[in-house]
């Protein structure tokens, strides 16, 4: 009787330790869980706080440099235009005219919207939605509420649930024209598209600061026809915005330069080309180890028309 009662004893002393041992391991692991999803949790709010500093100082940066770039005297070949420092910090500045770029504005109210299809047959955009885009476009700008072809007006709008659109006037800024009606869809396919375009000047581009492709597509021509053109422009060493640049001055020298004859393309750059464009676009792209952040600011008569930051390409 008593070796079973000692028996019974000893049992459930065993069960009790190792109902212990077990809590023990238990509150180990527990331990163990909220350790490590702390230890996450921190290293994410390290990693948020690196990238909101790094972001900060890449935009101070890009700061410092816009106000470098916006002095009257400086110069487009000035080394101020380009820093870095040990701490990781850094900017280049790009100084240009806005008349470097396609004024919409001016495309599609002053002109059969052709050159602004190039732009999209260039891109590699599909005839029919070009079609589409253009003639929306259009009916975005003009100051009807008739149709175009493939166009949308308001009616166009409404069944998709957007009131009050289109605004039958000219864009005040690009991201305005994400708001017609197919533009969703080419801003996915091409986003660097806002690189094309402006909606400041009188519409005219300036051949000495736009880009080759640029000028290829308006002239209607391929890239390599325009090597004479880019060579004679970097002046001998080969270099943009150096001190030894030459300066086109006529459309008849473009055309001659690119090899171009027909009337109809001599027309058109005698129309939509000038050599000079008074709107200075300065861009600033700030670092700060790898983040990179990019400010422009346009302005005219030393006058601010546009400042805000763009998304770096």
């Amino acid at each position: 009787m008593n070796v079973s009662r000692s028996f019974v004893i000893r049992h459930s002393s065993f069960n009790r330790k190792g109902s212990a041992l077990i809590a023990v391991f238990w509150m180990i692991a527990v331990m163990g869980m909220v350790i490590f999803a702390t230890t996450k949790m921190l290293a994410a709010d390290t990693r948020s706080a690196r990238v909101m500093r790094d972001r900060m100082f890449a935009k101070r940066n890009a700061e410092m440099g816009l106000e470098v770039g916006r002095h009257p005297q400086i110069e487009l070949y000035d080394p101020l235009l380009n820093h870095s420092d040990e701490d990781g910090g850094s900017y280049t500045v790009q100084i240009t005219t806005e008349e470097a770029r396609f004024n919409i504005n001016a495309l599609l109210l002053h002109s059969d919207g052709s050159i602004l299809k190039r732009i999209f047959t260039y891109w590699g955009v599909k005839p029919e939605v070009t079609s589409h885009l253009v003639d929306a476009l259009k009916d975005w700008v003009d100051a009807d509420d008739n149709v175009s072809l493939n166009g949308a007006e308001k009616h166009e709008y409404e069944k998709m649930g957007l009131k009050g659109l289109p605004y039958n006037r000219p864009f005040k800024d690009l991201d305005e024209m994400l708001l017609v009606r197919g533009m969703d869809g080419l801003d996915a396919f091409r986003p660097d598209w806002r690189e094309w375009f402006t909606v400041y000047g009188d519409g005219r581009i300036d051949l000495n600061e736009a880009r080759p492709d640029f000028i290829a597509v308006l002239a209607n021509v391929p890239m390599e026809r325009l090597t004479p053109l880019i060579t004679y422009r970097n002046g001998r060493d080969g270099a943009p915005h150096t001190m030894d640049d030459q300066k086109l001055v006529s459309a008849v020298q473009v055309a001659q330069m690119l090899g171009v004859f027909q009337p109809q393309i001599v027309q058109e750059l005698q129309q939509w080309s000038q050599f000079t464009g008074p709107i200075r676009r300065i861009e600033s792209t700030g670092g700060f180890n790898t983040m990179q952040r990019k400010l422009v600011l346009i302005t005219q008569n030393n006058l601010t028309l546009w400042r805000g930051e763009v998304p770096v390409q």
